[in-house]
């Protein structure tokens, strides 16, 4: 139906695909592991050319850097540092691989992953360190300080570079997660003000048919008129408590909501975006009947969303609506066959998300996706209780 709707279904498989993969943490626990097995694989089969001992006792505790680098990444590249820089002192480098690679990733956690002040310390750690490795009896400083030079100046770089785009990553995320937090609450205050315009021309209605029932009884029905009274004096306080309420709800720009449509409201809906361009043919199963006010605007205003969305993003298609009386439930099921646009959904609710707000409300189910066939379908079961 909508390039929006595809969209979410798309976002719905990345989810489901995210799913399979493993947590980030338990990812470096398990990288952990497989470095240190190649680390003593290759000093088994004599690949640390004399100094296996000392490759053997400083592979664990590299490999364990790794293990817990995003939880603690300041600690990860102190530990690693501290124990390859002892090891080029006292026993020259012992070329394993998965220590190198090991050693690698806790300093690109310590450059990235940290706060400037402990990025600052690491950084000055890594370079007195590597320095500090030529006082060793296999030290060397024209070794030496080359090597803590590249090494603090790609430490750099790289928190430059990668560091950067990573925090404007982690902000974009929080703000895209605020913009949706506010766009749930502000649908929630939309549908609020609808659902208080609606039950308050009922509760007036009450009042009113009360009172004048009231004013035409004898005398000797005195039981009856003091009923009529409460319910008259109880209807006209739950108004003032109901504007008092929604009265927070309401901006300065809120639209006028009364009175509310509902679901006899929808071939006139049906015939507006047919005139508008889009073809759609209205089906209705069951029964039709007076349901709760509050699903009648619900249903009508999904059904409404939906169209709007197929009438601007589907392209060229057919619509149809179709809206099923059962026992107990009403379902609604609103398709286009059209192939969708590049435009994202922009309407006078929040698209999707203004649908589920409405059935979350009455404890029904939404299915929204597109359609093996071709086009967008939203199916919508709303309880009647």
């Amino acid at each position: 139906m909508t390039h929006g709707g595809a969209r979410s279904t798309v976002q719905v498989v990345h989810t489901r695909l995210s799913r399979l993969r493993p947590d980030p943490v338990t990812f470096d626990c398990a990288f952990a592991v497989v470095l240190l097995l190649v680390a003593e694989l290759q000093i088994g089969i004599g690949g640390a050319a004399g100094l296996e001992v000392a490759a053997a006792s400083v592979a664990p505790p590299l490999a364990a850097t790794v293990a817990f680098r995003r939880v603690y990444p300041a600690l990860a590249g102190f530990v690693a540092q501290g124990t390859i820089a002892l090891t080029f002192a006292v026993w020259g480098d012992t070329q394993i691989f998965g220590s190198s690679i090991a050693w690698f990733c806790s300093i690109y956690a310590l450059t990235v992953w940290t706060t400037p002040p402990r990025f600052l310390a690491g950084a000055a750690f890594v370079f007195a360190s590597n320095l500090a490795a030529a006082a060793g009896p296999f030290g060397t400083l024209q070794k030496s300080a080359p090597f803590a030079t590249v090494t603090l100046v790609v430490m750099l770089l790289v928190r430059r570079v990668v560091g950067d785009r990573e925090r404007r990553a982690q902000l974009a995320e929080r703000e895209r997660d605020l913009a949706a937090r506010e766009a749930v609450v502000e649908e929630r205050a939309r549908i609020a003000r609808e659902l208080h315009d609606a039950i308050a021309h009922n509760v007036s209605m009450m009042v009113v048919q009360a009172g004048a029932e009231r004013r035409v009884l004898d005398g000797e029905r005195g039981a009856t008129r003091e009923v009529l009274e409460t319910i008259e004096r109880i209807g006209r306080g739950a108004l003032t408590e109901m504007r008092r309420l929604v009265g927070m709800l309401r901006s300065d720009t809120a639209d006028q909501l009364a009175p509310q449509p509902g679901l006899s409201e929808l071939p006139m809906l049906v015939t507006q975006v047919r005139e508008a361009g889009l073809p759609v043919e209205l089906r209705v199963e069951g029964e039709p009947r007076n349901l709760p006010v509050g699903i009648e605007l619900s249903a009508y205003r999904i059904v409404q969303e939906a169209l709007t969305n197929a009438l601007k993003h589907a392209g060229e298609a057919r619509a149809s609506v179709q809206v099923r009386y059962g026992a107990d439930s009403l379902e609604l099921e609103i398709a286009d066959d059209g192939p969708g646009g590049q435009t994202p959904v922009v309407s006078g609710g929040h698209g999707l998300a203004g649908m589920r707000e409405r059935v979350a409300l009455y404890g029904g189910r939404l299915d929204a996706g597109r359609r093996p066939s071709g086009g967008f379908a939203v199916r919508v079961l709303l309880p009647i209780r």
